[in-house]
Order: C-alpha cells, then structure tokens, then sequence
C-alpha cells in the first residue's frame, strides 16, 4: 500500500522533472551554437553540413572584439547597470515603504499606477518617441547620465513591487517594539528593516541589473556618442547593412552573458527567495 502511495507521486515528480530537462534543453541550445561558432574559423561557420564537434578552435574572434574597445563598453553597462540599481533600489526602497505603512490620499490609484507601470521593464520601447521628444526638449539626451536615469525609471515600478512584498513580510509589531526601546523613525528606515528584507533588496537589484545590461532599443536611440555606447550597441555593431560577421558577433554575445551568469550563479537563491518574499502573508 505504501509503495502504491508513493507512485504517482513519484511519477508526478518524473514528469515535472522531465519538462524542465525540455525547457533547458531548448533555452541552451542557441547559447551553445553561439558559443562554438564564437570558436570556428569563417570557413567553419559557414561550412555545411554545420560542423558541431569537428572543427579548429579560432580565437581570432575574441581578439578582434576585444582590440576594437568593447570593454570600454562593458564597462559602460556596468556603470549603467549599477548606478540604476543605486537609484532605483534607494528611491524604489522609500516608495515601498510609504506604500506599506503609510496612509495617504490616493493610495490605491498611484498603486495602481505602479503596477500598470510594471511592463515598462521589459517593453520600454512603447515610450521611446514621447521619452526622446521630451528628453530632446530638455536637453537630457546624449549624456553619461541619460540611460542611467531611463533604466531607473523603467524599472522602478518592479523594483517598488517587489519591495513592497518584503516589507509586507516584517510584521509591523516589531517596528513598534522598536520605538517603544526609543528608536527614530530615522533609524527603522535606514537601520532596522533593509537587513530584514535582503532577498527583496537582491530580487530588485538583479532585475534592474538585467532590464540595463540587455537593453538596446532605447539606449541606441538616446546615445550618439561613441564613447557613451553600451555593450548591446557595440554586440549590434556587427550586424551590418551588408550582412552578419558571426564570428564577432557571436564572441562579443558570449562576453556579454558572462556576467549575467556570474550573478546568477551566486545571487540566483536570492532571488527566488526576494520573489517569494511576503506570499505566505495574509
């Protein structure tokens, strides 16, 4: 009877597991074409049948997208990328918590507001033309602090969202405890609650992390200067008007997921965790 038990669980467990081999295998699978094309000779990549074992290791590609200055780029989407989670996580920190335990006039529609505005991370490209317009006006456009500010405010609205589920996580009991021991406002803000709610704080930094690092649309439109351009400009600089250069074009890709697996192999849990945060509450 027990072994009968176990069985469709078992078999559940089996079926789940083997989805997710599926979804691996079909989300690996271009990673792993680009990566071995990034290492074949021109006459390799375009050799048919395709050759997927049997081939010369070619660095050649790396060395011409690192000689051409693609890590004065990477450099500049990691300046991006962390002066937005700086930014977004700080104001988006404050937001959260006025949400969470303030009243104030309004607060279910600029809620509202946040969560309608929560797409802007993946689909910022809908306000590209009012965003440039307006920036234009203002002068705002074509400086080192443009995508910074754009990448911040796209991705606030998840940044608040996620925020909001962490501090809703702390019971507020323990904050009136706090002022009862003589404790600022001040100091629960700043001292008391941001280590109560790390896995938030992380959840919201990675997804401002990748909305910067992978975003091309808006950056390609609002920078002009060279010298300003991201790592996904300078990856689309091999896409050329008379055709693709795959060889470059796949080794500066394969550099520029490198740091994006790095943080997820370390802060991955944090980030299931952030996500998690607060759904058990009532």
């Amino acid at each position: 009877m027990k072994n009968g038990t176990y069985l469709p669980k078992i078999k559940s467990h089996l079926s789940e597991v083997f989805i997710l081999i599926i979804f691996a295998i079909v989300n690996l699978i271009p990673i792993f074409w680009g990566v071995i094309t990034s290492l074949k000779t021109q006459s390799d990549i375009t050799a048919y049948p395709p050759k997927i074992w049997n081939f010369e290791l070619y660095f050649g590609h790396y060395k011409r997208v690192i000689s051409s200055g693609f890590f004065q780029c990477v450099l500049n989407s990691a300046f991006y990328s962390v002066a937005a989670i700086f930014l977004g996580v700080i104001t988006g920190y404050l937001a959260a918590y006025g949400f969470s335990r303030r009243n104030f006039p309004f607060k279910k529609l600029c809620f509202y507001f946040i969560v309608v505005g929560i797409p802007l991370s993946s689909g910022s490209s809908v306000l590209l033309i009012p965003n440039y317009l307006h920036m234009m006006k203002m002068g705002l456009h074509n400086h080192w602090y443009t995508l910074i500010l754009l990448y911040t405010t796209y991705n606030l609205p998840m940044t608040i969202w996620l925020l909001i589920a962490g501090i809703r996580a702390v019971p507020q009991e323990l904050e009136e405890a706090a002022i009862m021991d003589g404790c600022s406002q001040f100091y629960i803000v700043t001292r008391l609650i941001p280590p109560l709610i790390k896995p938030s704080i992380a959840a919201a930094s990675l997804f401002v992390f990748i909305g910067s690092w992978n975003e091309y649309i808006t950056s390609s439109v609002m920078i002009n200067d060279t010298s300003l351009k991201n790592i996904q400009m300078a990856i689309y600089d091999y896409l050329g008007f008379f055709g693709q250069e795959w060889g470059p074009l796949t080794a500066a890709a394969t550099l520029a997921i490198i740091p994006i697996v790095f943080v997820f192999t370390f802060l991955g849990k944090q980030l299931v965790s952030g996500l998690t945060a607060g759904a058990v509450k009532g």
